[in-house]
């Protein structure tokens, strides 16, 4: 019954076998973004379960389109023509490398190995770590020049 409550009150995550089609690097990231703010909303083990399920196949599929091209629609969202907008962080660490953390704490989380206090940092770990993820990948890596566009990330 629970699980039934959770998906009529999240319907974005009703269907836990599939992603949704057509989702670019940003979308996904952000969709995990909200997969994960579930997961620190629910003391339901079957939800938590499920939605670490769906985290992990998400993270695949990120994980599998970094090697793509930036999808011409993101292009003009990812351009800044101002330097002092470009993100610059003491954190660094290439997106897949970043993936691979989270993904690694969604398997130590998915396996019930840690008591309940460290699950629960564990968890905070993984939501501050995806919500980093997203402001990156959504930082600017492309300036206008008068040259033309150029990528400087």
């Amino acid at each position: 019954m629970a699980v039934k409550q959770f998906t009529q009150t999240r319907p974005e995550f009703t269907n836990f076998s599939s992603l949704p089609a057509g989702m670019d690097f940003i979308d996904l990231a952000e969709y995990n973004e909200r997969l994960v703010s579930a997961l620190m909303e629910t003391d339901n083990d079957m939800e938590h379960l499920a939605l670490f399920k769906k985290l992990t196949a998400s993270f695949e599929k990120l994980r599998s389109i970094y090697q793509e091209p930036v999808p011409d629609n993101r292009i003009m969202q990812l351009t800044t023509g101002d330097v002092t907008t470009l993100r610059n962080t003491p954190f660094i660490t290439e997106p897949e490398t970043l993936t691979d953390y989270c993904q690694a704490l969604t398997q130590v989380l998915i396996s019930g190995s840690v008591s309940g206090e460290t699950q629960q940092n564990l968890l905070c770990l993984l939501f501050e770590l995806v919500n980093f993820q997203v402001d990156d990948l959504k930082a600017p890596r492309y300036m206008e020049t008068y040259g033309g566009l150029v990528q400087v990330r």
